[in-house]
C-alpha cells in the first residue's frame, strides 16, 4: 500500500459524509486545530460576506483551510478555502487563490468542483467559494479497498482523464493531479469523480497574452505538486510542462488503482524524485501478476507512463478513447505514439506494420533470385566455349583462307593421346593441340604486312 503522502495540498471536500437537513455538530465535536491555526476557529459562526455563515472545519493544508458553510439568503451548502493568516500579507498566493478560482470556474466541466464566488475576510485574508460535495477523496477509497477491479479503475480515471482533457482545451495544465484531489460523490451505485484544486495550475499563454505579473505566478524552474505523481520531467524542474505532465500524474492513478501500490518509494522527497527519473516501471501485471490485469491493460497504463514525453500519450483525449474502448470490450488501444484524437487505433497501426512485413519479404525473395541466377551464371561460364569457336568470327575471310580448316585440322594428335594417355587419365584436348604444334614458318617479307591474329590457327606444313 502507498505510504501517506506529508506533502499534500488540502482535500477540499468534507471527508465524513452528513445527510442533507442534518444538525450540525457543536464546536466541541470538532477536531483540535493544528497549533499554527488557532485563529481560524473564531471563523466558525461567524458569515463571510455577508451571506455565507461557517459552520465548520472540515480540512487545512499548505496554502488554505477549507470550511462548511451555508448560503444565508438561499441555504445552499458550500465549502470555502480561506488562505491561512501566516500568508496574509503573502501577494504570490493570494494571486495563485484567484487564479485557482478564475481556471476552475473557466473550464465549465461536470467532473471539476464548480467554483462560484473569491472575496476576502474582515481581516483581509482571501477565500475562494465553491461547490459542497459529499463523498470521499481517492486517496481514502484506494488505501481502504484497493486493488480495484480493471472495470472500476477505468471508470474512474476516465471521469479524470475527461476532466483535464477539458482543462487542457482551455490552455490550462493542472500539475497535482493525485487521488487527494479526485473526490468521488455518491451517485447511485456509481461513482462520479469531481476534480479540485487548481492551485497549482498553469495557464498555457503566449507572450502576447501573458503579462509580467502572469509570468512571475508561472515562474519556470519552480518544483510544484506532490512529489509521487510528479511527471520526469516536472520532477526536474522542466521550464516547459505541458498537458503531457498531467497524463503521466493520471496514468499513475490507474496503476495505483489496479494494484494498490506506486512503483515509487521513497523514505524523502529527493529520494523519490530520484527514482521517478530513473527508475523503470514495473507493468501493473508483473506487480500483481495474481489478480489478472489484462495486457492490454497494461500496455495502455505503460504507454501513459513514458518517460519520454514524446513517446507518451500527446492528448488527453486519446487516453480517455483508450480507456472507452476498453470498457467497451476493445483490446485495440495504446497502439498509436503520438497520433492526433478521433483517429481509431487500429487503422493508425496496422498499415505501417504490414507494409513493413511486406518490405522484408520481397528483400528477401529479391536476394535469393539474385543469388540462384548468379549461381547459375558460374556453373554454365565453362561450357560455351568448346561450342563457339572463336575463329569463325575473329578472322577477316581476305586475309585469311579457310577460316573453318584448323578448327577440323587442329586436333591431330591420335585418340589415345587425348582421351586415353597412359598413365595420365583423361585430359582436356585444348591444351595438348596448342601446345604440340609447332608455330608456322615466315615465307616472304609480304606475311609481314598482316598481324598475325591470336585466334588464326596454324597452317599445315
Amino acid at each position: 500500500m502507498r505510504q501517506p503522502v506529508t506533502e499534500t495540498d488540502p482535500s477540499l471536500m468534507n471527508t465524513v459524509p452528513q445527510a442533507e437537513g442534518a444538525s450540525v455538530p457543536a464546536p466541541a465535536s470538532v477536531p483540535a486545530p493544528a497549533p499554527a491555526g488557532v485563529k481560524f476557529d473564531a471563523l466558525v459562526g461567524t458569515t463571510l460576506a455577508d451571506r455565507y455563515e461557517i459552520i465548520r472545519r472540515i480540512g487545512e493544508g499548505g496554502m488554505g483551510a477549507v470550511y462548511e458553510a451555508k448560503h444565508s439568503i438561499i441555504g445552499k451548502r458550500v465549502a470555502i478555502k480561506v488562505l491561512l493568516e501566516k500568508f496574509l500579507e503573502n501577494e504570490e498566493l493570494i494571486a495563485r487563490l484567484l487564479q485557482e478560482a478564475r481556471l476552475a470556474s473557466s473550464i465549465g466541466h461536470q467532473n471539476i468542483v464548480d467554483v462560484t464566488d473569491f472575496g476576502t475576510t474582515r481581516d483581509g485574508r482571501a477565500f475562494v467559494v465553491m461547490e459542497f460535495l459529499e463523498g470521499e477523496p481517492l486517496s481514502e477509497l484506494i488505501m481502504r479497498d484497493a486493488p480495484l477491479s480493471v472495470e472500476r479503475s477505468l471508470a474512474i480515471v476516465k471521469q479524470v482523464a475527461s476532466a483535464l482533457g477539458a482543462a487542457h482545451d482551455k490552455g490550462i495544465v493542472h500539475r497535482d493531479v493525485k487521488p487527494e484531489n479526485v473526490y468521488l460523490v455518491r451517485r447511485g451505485d456509481l461513482d462520479f469523480v469531481k476534480v479540485v484544486d487548481f492551485g497549482v495550475s498553469k495557464a498555457v499563454r503566449s507572450q502576447e497574452e501573458a503579462g509580467s505579473e502572469w509570468q512571475r505566478l508561472t515562474r519556470t524552474g519552480a518544483v510544484l505538486g506532490t512529489p509521487l505523481f510528479m511527471s520526469p520531467e516536472q520532477a526536474g524542474g522542466s521550464e516547459d510542462l505541458d498537458a503531457r505532465a498531467d497524463i503521466w500524474a493520471t496514468a499513475l492513478i490507474l496503476y495505483e488503482c489496479l494494484t494498490g501500490e506506486l512503483p515509487f518509494r521513497g523514505n524523502n522527497y529527493l529520494g523519490v524524485i530520484a527514482q521517478i527519473q530513473n527508475k523503470d516501471v514495473q507493468p501493473p501485471s508483473a506487480l500483481r501478476p495474481e489478480l489478472g490485469i489484462p495486457e492490454a491493460v497494461d500496455r495502455m497504463v505503460m504507454h501513459g507512463l513514458e518517460k519520454d514525453r514524446t513517446r507518451r500519450y500527446q492528448h488527453m483525449a486519446a487516453f480517455e478513447q483508450d480507456m472507452e474502448r476498453l470498457l467497451a470490450g476493445d483490446a485495440d488501444v495504446a497502439l498509436d505514439d503520438g497520433a492526433e484524437p478521433g483517429t481509431p487505433a487500429r487503422a493508425r497501426s496496422r498499415w505501417p506494420w504490414h507494409l513493413a512485413v511486406a518490405a522484408v519479404f520481397a528483400l528477401g525473395i529479391g536476394s535469393a533470385a539474385m543469388l540462384a541466377r548468379g549461381g547459375k551464371e558460374v556453373s554454365a561460364r565453362p561450357m560455351p566455349l568448346p561450342a563457339a569457336p572463336a575463329p569463325k568470327v575473329s578472322v577477316p575471310p581476305p586475309t585469311i583462307p579457310e577460316p573453318t580448316r584448323p578448327v577440323a585440322e587442329a586436333p591431330q594428335t591420335s585418340p589415345s593421346e587425348r582421351v586415353h594417355r597412359p598413365g595420365k587419365g583423361h585430359l582436356v584436348r585444348p591444351p595438348v593441340a596448342v601446345e604440340e604444334v609447332p608455330p608456322p614458318a615466315k615465307k616472304s617479307k609480304a606475311d609481314d604486312k598482316i598481324a598475325p591474329s591470336p585466334y588464326t590457327a596454324p597452317k599445315a606444313p
